[in-house]
């Protein structure tokens, strides 16, 4: 990758985790957000992470030709340290209005803030990963990514709203939350300067892996939190249907 693409995908990268702020904004200007409206979100992000992960990561990777282990191996690995970041530091989704100040209240946002600042450091690398093999999948992944993080930003403003905490320090927490992000695309970057067809298609299921652990660990689960299954099944729908449209508008 040159200097050029390096910063771009990094730009991308760091538009993509300052959607958690987006996030934060929605909770802040809106109070409360309805269960329904939440579980589709949740629902809508899930269809997209899934989407691109296997229709733009997976599929593009074992078109290289790169041997189909080191794909199977680049999407179990990314899946797997997923699955450690979470075992390290657990974090918990609440959609809940939990009414008084108290302390839980805002530990379970600071903890909900970790773990989303863990997850977005793959996800920074996802989007180098995607931009180093073509400029435009790398603008679908970061949109993707830009799309699921929004919910994750509510997830980490709704305990600290209910705590009530000053709207702005909530804003600040959101987004510090997606700034690891474009440190994710840092190291992918070095990783990524010269990089052979075996580390790209490598790279590409890491990406994969990443997105499909994320959504099946947290995003399908917590959109089910509350029973509202039509609206997570609709949401899952909706969003698949759109990454199939941008695929296509993109030209991939």
């Amino acid at each position: 990758m040159g200097l050029n693409s390096i910063v771009f995908a990094w730009f991308l990268s760091l538009l993509a985790g300052l959607s958690t702020g987006v996030g934060g904004i929605i909770l802040i200007m809106a109070g409360k957000i309805s269960e329904r409206s939440l579980e589709f979100s949740m629902g809508l992000a899930s269809g997209v992470m899934l989407t691109v992960a296997f229709l733009n990561l997976i599929d593009k990777a074992l078109a290289m030709n790169a041997g189909y282990y080191s794909v199977v191996a680049g999407f179990v690995i990314g899946a797997v340290l997923i699955m450690v970041l979470d075992a390290k530091i657990p974090h918990v989704f609440s959609f809940k209005e939990y009414g008084p100040v108290n302390e839980r209240l805002v530990r379970t946002g600071v903890l909900v803030a970790i773990g989303i600042t863990l997850h977005n450091v793959p996800e920074g690398l996802a989007v180098v990963a995607s931009y180093a093999y073509l400029p435009k999948l790398g603008h679908l992944v970061a949109l993707a990514i830009a799309i699921h993080n929004i919910p994750e930003g509510i997830a980490t403003a709704a305990p600290l709203c209910a705590a009530r905490m000053r709207g702005g320090k909530v804003f600040i927490i959101t987004v510090l939350s997606g700034l690891t992000e474009p440190l994710g695309a840092l190291i992918g970057s070095f990783i990524l300067i010269s990089p052979s067809q075996f580390v790209l298609a490598f790279m590409l299921a890491f990406a994969g892996g990443v997105m499909t652990y994320v959504t099946a660990d947290e995003l399908i689960p917590t959109a089910h939190a509350h029973g509202h299954k039509h609206e997570v099944a609709v949401g899952l729908t909706v969003g698949f249907t759109l990454i199939l449209i941008l695929t296509s508008a993109f030209g991939l």
